[in-house]
């Protein structure tokens, strides 16, 4: 991890790890990890998101035995629905609350990032939750089974390896093709890697998060 202030929360919602950042910036990025994850693994693409950003990454709400944490109480699939990750969605919803009140994380300035269930997770998150994010970042996910609503109306960036064995690079086109049909603004990046985010696709979210908000440089 960077030299920033960080600050650890194991009460209310799920625990956490939030990087202290300049409380006035546009984006506060929210971070979820995948299956079997936690809430360090992440952390290895601190570099890729802007310097002053705050950002938080949350722990999964299920243990699996001690080889890590999921998001939902069902076996790893890629045929999650929108209803299995209710009680996730409810326990993200606390910590954000936790975040805001005690560290000032603005929801109004949210962006979701989240990796294989953790970015489906992102997506069933920016159906339900009150705040409307101000973009979802998808890398080597999918969308879980439901209809997308609110969607349309955030900028979405995915990364995906051709060769990904767990989330196959087929679903996340099929996804990508439902999302764009429903007018959403996708910017969709493949790479020659597997289940990870590829170095083209890591340097293209780095100019498109700054791009989202309007700054230049690479």
């Amino acid at each position: 991890m960077s030299d920033h202030k960080f600050h650890e929360g194991p009460a209310g919602g799920v625990p956490y790890i939030l990087r202290e950042g300049d409380e006035s910036y546009p984006l506060h990025v929210l971070m979820l990890h995948g299956w079997s994850g936690d809430e360090r693994v992440m952390w290895v693409l601190e570099s890729v998101l802007p310097e002053q950003a705050p950002v938080a990454s949350l722990r999964g709400r299920f243990p699996l035995n001690g080889q890590g944490f999921q998001w939902t109480d069902q076996q790893a699939s890629i045929q999650t629905t929108m209803q299995d990750f209710s009680e996730a969605i409810d326990a993200v919803e606390e910590t954000i609350a936790k975040l805001t009140d005690e560290h000032r994380f603005d929801p109004d300035r949210l962006v979701l990032m989240g990796f294989s269930q953790g970015a489906a997770l992102c997506f069933a998150l920016a159906e339900s939750l009150e705040t409307q994010p101000k973009a979802v970042v998808v890398l080597a996910g999918y969308y879980p089974e439901g209809t997308p609503d609110k969607i349309a109306e955030i900028p979405v960036y995915w990364g995906h390896g051709t060769r990904d064995e767990l989330v196959p690079v087929e679903r996340a086109r099929r996804d990508v093709e439902k999302l764009e049909s429903e007018a959403a603004k996708v910017h969709f990046c493949e790479t020659d890697v597997g289940h990870k985010l590829g170095i083209e696709c890591t340097r293209g979210l780095k100019r498109w998060l700054k791009a989202l908000i309007g700054e230049s440089g690479s």
